[in-house]
């Protein structure tokens, strides 16, 4: 008999069985050696919290720190008409401000691939396989993000990785047909004509309601496009 750790009452319990439970403020929980009170939990989790608190404090101070040697240095510089000095300022601003952009194109770029690429494979294995996991590579490997009209969509790319004018419900049948992922395909989902994207052109001139175009849409808002 499986036992569950919590309960909230001992009735219709046989003997042995109650007498493996303590009484707690909330019911009755499973007596076990070593495991933490509740209350030492939740000081490690504030202790936690108070550690990370501080740890943030530090870096920014650190940073304004910094900041304001920077700027007395800069400062000094110009008075002492010291233009090595301020060349080398400008020149390190200008790097670590192209660092962040630089991170800040590659959070977006993930942000699109999880959309308009990992998404739409997602959905096509769900609809088109027993076991999506097997699928999910496979379909990935044909998909990309593209920019067509000032706006990033999904472009279905060929069996050598270039783009092509397939659209996502071309590459659907295409593996539904490939006999080496016959044993993983849903045969009554197979020939039917509910597929995902259906009309879609290479993710690009989508029609209403296809798997591509619901992605695009969805980042519309985004301040990248």
């Amino acid at each position: 008999m499986m036992l569950k750790f919590k309960v909230d009452t001992l009735e219709g319990m046989d003997e042995a069985t109650a007498a493996m439970y303590q009484k707690t403020d909330n019911g009755y929980q499973l007596a076990i050696e070593g495991l933490p009170e509740p209350e030492n939990v939740d000081g490690l989790k504030a202790k936690n919290a108070e550690l990370l608190t501080k740890l943030k404090e530090q870096k920014e101070a650190k940073e304004a720190s910094d900041k304001a040697a920077r700027e007395a240095a800069d400062e000094a510089a110009r008075k002492a008409g010291d233009v090595s000095h301020l060349e080398k300022s400008w020149s390190d601003k200008l790097a670590a401000r192209e660092a962040e952009l630089l991170a800040q194109i590659e959070a977006r770029d993930g942000s699109l691939k999880t959309m308009l690429v990992d998404n739409v494979a997602q959905a096509m294995a769900a609809e088109i396989s027993v076991s999506p996991g097997i699928m999910m590579p496979h379909i990935k490997s044909r998909l990309s993000v593209e920019v067509q009209d000032g706006r990033h969509i999904t472009r279905v790319l060929d069996a050598e990785g270039k783009p092509s004018a397939a659209t996502i419900d071309d590459l659907k049948k295409e593996f539904v047909s490939n006999q080496a992922f016959a044993p993983v395909i849903i045969g009554s989902k197979a020939s039917g004509s509910q597929a995902p994207n259906s009309g879609a052109q290479g993710g690009g001139n989508s029609q209403g309601g296809s798997l591509a175009d619901r992605a695009a849409t969805h980042i519309k808002s985004k301040s990248w496009d």
